[in-house]
Parts: structure tokens; sequence; C-alpha cells
């Protein structure tokens, strides 16, 4: 029952339009209500799955799948079918998507119905993936922040470091050298390493 709960759930989740960041909104709201991840878990889950190899949003169904099917008390095998179920779920409706536009294209492309739908999705996508960079860097700074109830929040618990961290390297991904931005590996490399100095070897609270 697991694994058919969590193929439907990653299986809506797969028509999001606009891509891995604009599934993001959704993928928190279903993995927190389910109980599968915390806030702070799906959030550590989107660091590990952006700075991986692949798609970033096949990467998190992946690891969302893994957690979810380890829990099922499989194992390493359940981990593994999580993993298969929710990453082929997320994957299948932009599959049966692409053959349908591929071949119904040269008939809709110029259609001015089709192109007028496709600009009022554009502001919409924008507002998705906006809303996920405010929400998870205030989750970030503000670790206790609660949205649902502000009065609950502890807004004491400041994380200065990681808003310095994260003021540093935004202009840093921007910034060219001999003609070329320096390159994201780098940055990630970097900021896990600083992460690794500050938060650990130093021990510095969050």
């Amino acid at each position: 029952m697991t694994y058919l709960v969590l193929f439907w759930e990653y299986f809506k989740i797969g028509f999001t339009i606009g891509g891995g960041y604009a599934m993001l909104p959704m993928v928190i709201q279903i993995v927190t209500k389910r109980g599968w991840l915390s806030e702070q878990q799906i959030i550590e889950f989107i660091g590990i799955a952006e700075s991986t190899p692949g798609p970033m949003a096949i990467n998190l169904a992946t690891f969302v799948g893994n957690t979810v099917g380890s829990a099922t008390g499989l194992g390493v095998f359940g981990g593994i079918l999580g993993s298969l179920v929710a990453t082929v779920a997320v994957v299948l409706p932009s599959l049966v998507i692409i053959i349908v536009v591929t071949m119904l294209f040269d008939k809709f492309r110029n259609n001015k119905y089709v192109q007028g739908a496709l600009r009022g999705i554009r502001p919409v996508v924008v507002g998705l993936i906006l809303s996920v960079v405010v929400s998870i860097t205030a989750k970030v700074v503000l670790p206790d922040l609660n949205f649902k109830d502000l009065s609950a929040s502890r807004i004491d618990k400041f994380n200065w470091i990681s808003l310095l961290i994260i003021i540093a390297f935004v202009p840093l991904s921007r910034i060219k050298v001999k003609g070329k931005k320096i390159h994201p590996i780098l940055l990630i490399v970097c900021s896990a390493v600083l992460g690794i100095v500050i938060f650990g070897a130093f021990g510095v609270q969050q």
C-alpha cells in the first residue's frame, strides 16, 4: 500500500509544469503531509539532490522514495524499490506529455489558444519558484520559523552564519574569471567545506 501511495503522489507531482523547481512546493507539501520527512529533512534532501549529478527533481524523488521504502521494514530492498517507484512515477507523466506534444506540435504550434495558455502559465511558474526560494531561505536562516503559526516561531535563533554564506556565494556565482563564471561544482564543494569547518569542526550551532 505504501508503494501505491508513493507512486500516486509522485505521479501527480510529475504533471507540474515548469520543471523541477516548480515541483518543489507540491513535493514539500505532500512529503510533510504524509509524514515521510520533516521540513528540515526535505530541505536537506533538496540540497543533496541539487548537488548530485542529474535532474534535481528526479534525484529528489529517488532520495524520498528510498527513505519511504526503507521505512516499510524491507531494509535495503525496500529502499531500492521505493526509489524505483518514485522515480518512475515522477518521470512517467513528462514522458507521456512529450510524446503527445511531439505528435501534435506542428498542428498546435501557432494556435492562439495554446500560445495564450503558455503565456498565462509562465508567471505562475515563476511565482512557484520564487515561493520555494523565499520559504527555504527563511527556514535556513530562521530554523524555528513556523509559517502556519508565526506566534509560535522563535526568531531568537537567527542563523546569521548561513545568511552570510548565502550573501557571499550568490555574487560568487555571477563573477567571471577570465571570461568564464565560476563552475557550480566548485562553489558547492567550497560551501560544503566551509560548512564542515564552521558547523562541524568548530561546533557552531545552527
